[in-house]
C-alpha cells in the first residue's frame, strides 16, 4: 500500500514539472501591421509591444529610468524604434514618421506612417525590435494590401523579409 502511494506521487511530480514549465514560460512577441493604402500612397503602421519589455530595453540601451508616461522616455522610445525598424524600396530606405503611442489592453501601441512612391511593388522590411533583449524574440509582421494579407515571423536569425505587393 505504501509503495502504491509513493509511486503515484512519483508519477505526478514529472507531470507537475511539465505543467509549471508551460505556465512559467514567457513568450517574447511583438506584432507589426503594415496597411498599404494605394489611394493615398501610404503605409499606415501599427506596432504592438509589451510596455514592460520596452521599458527594460530603454533602461538597458540608454541607461535611463524608463517610464512611458514621461516625455523624455518617449523620445528614447522613438529613437529606439528608428534604430530597429527599417523599410527599403530598392537601395533607398523609406522615411517614416512616428505619430504617437497609446496603451491599449496590455500593449503599448505605436502608430507610424510613411509616404510610398508611385509604382512601388517590392519592399524589404527589417524589424529587430527587442531582439537584443531576448534571444527568443519573435516579431510578427502582417502586411495588408486591400483584401490581401501576408504574415511573416521575423526573429534573430531572420530579421528581414522581402514583400511583393
Amino acid at each position: 500500500m505504501f509503495k502504491i502511494k509513493y509511486m503515484k506521487k512519483l508519477l505526478i511530480l514529472p507531470f507537475l514539472l511539465l505543467i509549471t514549465s508551460f505556465i512559467l514560460h514567457k513568450y517574447y512577441v511583438s506584432v507589426m501591421e503594415i496597411n498599404y493604402k494605394p489611394a493615398s500612397h501610404q503605409f499606415e503602421m501599427i506596432m504592438r509591444v509589451f510596455p514592460d519589455d520596452i521599458e527594460t530595453i530603454l533602461h538597458d540601451e540608454y541607461e535611463i529610468q524608463a517610464d512611458l508616461s514621461q516625455r523624455e522616455t518617449k523620445e528614447f522610445l522613438y529613437r529606439y524604434v528608428y534604430e530597429k525598424f527599417h523599410i527599403w524600396i530598392g537601395e533607398e530606405e523609406l522615411a517614416y514618421e512616428i505619430l504617437g503611442t497609446a496603451e491599449k489592453d496590455e500593449f503599448l501601441v505605436i502608430l507610424l506612417q510613411a509616404e510610398v512612391p508611385d509604382n512601388t511593388h517590392l519592399i524589404v522590411v527589417k524589424n529587430t525590435l527587442l531582439q537584443d533583449l531576448f534571444d527568443e524574440q519573435k516579431n510578427l509582421l502582417h502586411f495588408i494590401n486591400q483584401d490581401k494579407k501576408q504574415s511573416f515571423i521575423l526573429d534573430k536569425e531572420n530579421p528581414e523579409v522581402e514583400i511583393e505587393f
